[in-house]
């Protein structure tokens, strides 16, 4: 079934419109694949050529090429109708039929915010652009772009350093690295993220697919925060994806003398929220202070488990907020009460654990 899809967008002229409504009369791509030339022509959209390779099945030497090519450089494909297939991308009405990535898609990427912006930023793009972007790496959510020199660059290379997931959308096929000076970072990302593209191996470089890009990237994204952007930036093409898709647009100020930021000041203009530092992006989000919270406590015990004995760490795990008392300690540890009782001393000294009333412990963060 998923190989009839990518058979069906080899077809030269299938984009994500007709393809849509192809399946819509058709049922699906395989039955699409079956019709003759002459119900493929009564068909609004489809051409004479595309009809005849689609009833002469001369789709197949493309086809072949993109199944080899994956399998010699260890890449992927998935449909939409597969549960590995990005659940927010779904979400937007001309999500593309087949992504063709490497790396991999995960759970945690369905809360993802794009950074975007000037491919020839000033110190002061660069600077706010690393800011955001590091602040929200650090908190371990994915960040979406599309691998351009400038911002781009700098918002994956924030997500790198940090050791964070980040999501690259080219608007070229997987087998052409553009730009190539990003080629490392090219394979970076494959390790800790995924770079992903709608576009073929073997289509030729077209500047409309960089366009067309600009939707997957805030497709993927539950905000598109914009920085550093001119009046006819490529950015503003993402921004107004992303609120045709319903999602949030964001943008950092800049200097209204220098001309490089009245992009980001239309946007303001029109709606999009002022943004300074990440915590101005991640507050407009409740849902995420539950597991901004839970992560930070993790990090927390992380890092404090490193200064502790064997023991101590064990009785931490035993331990919650509410109180344990000093009984069930003794009943679930492997400890005497005296070695239990010099583990929580120490404990309490160092201000792990606090003593309640009635003999009761609990952590103190």
């Amino acid at each position: 079934m998923q190989e009839s899809v990518l058979a069906l967008m080899c077809v030269g002229g299938i984009g994500p419109k007709v393809y849509k409504n192809l399946i819509q009369t058709f049922g699906s791509a395989r039955n699409v694949l079956q019709q003759n030339k002459k119900t493929l022509l009564q068909f609004p959209g489809i051409s004479e050529e595309m009809a005849e390779s689609i009833a002469g099945k001369k789709y197949r030497d493309m086809l072949d090429m993109q199944l080899k090519w994956m399998e010699k450089h260890h890449a992927c494909y998935v449909t939409g109708d597969e549960k590995e297939y990005p659940e927010v991308l779904k979400q937007i009405y001309d999500a593309p039929p087949v992504l063709m990535y490497r790396g991999s898609f995960k759970k945690d990427d369905q809360v993802a915010f794009a950074v975007v912006g000037s491919r020839y930023p000033d110190d002061y793009g660069k600077h706010m652009s690393e800011r955001i972007a590091s602040g929200i790496a650090k908190r371990k959510i994915t960040i979406v772009s599309g691998m351009a020199k400038g911002i781009d660059s700098i918002a994956h290379h924030c997500a790198l350093k940090e050791g964070s997931r980040t999501i690259a959308v080219l608007g070229t096929s997987l087998d052409c690295i553009y730009p190539a000076e990003n080629r490392s970072m090219f394979h970076q990302i494959c390790e800790q993220g995924a770079v992903c593209s709608e576009t073929l191996i073997g289509q030729k470089l077209a500047p409309g697919n960089f366009i067309r890009r600009n939707r997957i990237i805030s497709g993927l994204s539950r905000g598109v925060i914009v920085t550093q952007a001119g009046t006819k930036s490529g950015a503003l093409v993402t921004a107004l994806a992303a609120n045709e898709q319903n999602r949030d647009v964001f943008a950092v100020p800049g200097d209204c003398l220098k001309g490089r930021h009245t992009g980001c000041h239309r946007l303001i203009r029109l709606g999009a929220k002022i943004v300074e530092h990440a915590e101005d992006v991640l507050n407009e989000y409740p849902f995420l202070n539950e597991r901004l919270a839970a992560q930070k406590d993790w990090i927390i015990e992380s890092s404090l488990q490193k200064d502790l004995s064997r023991e101590e760490q064990d009785i931490l795990t035993l331990l919650h907020k509410e109180g344990v008392h000093i009984d069930v300690l003794i009943a679930k540890s492997s400890l005497t009460r005296p070695e239990l009782m010099n583990a929580l001393l120490n404990l309490e000294i160092k201000g792990y654990v606090l003593r309640g009333k009635g003999d009761f412990y609990m952590k103190s963060i």
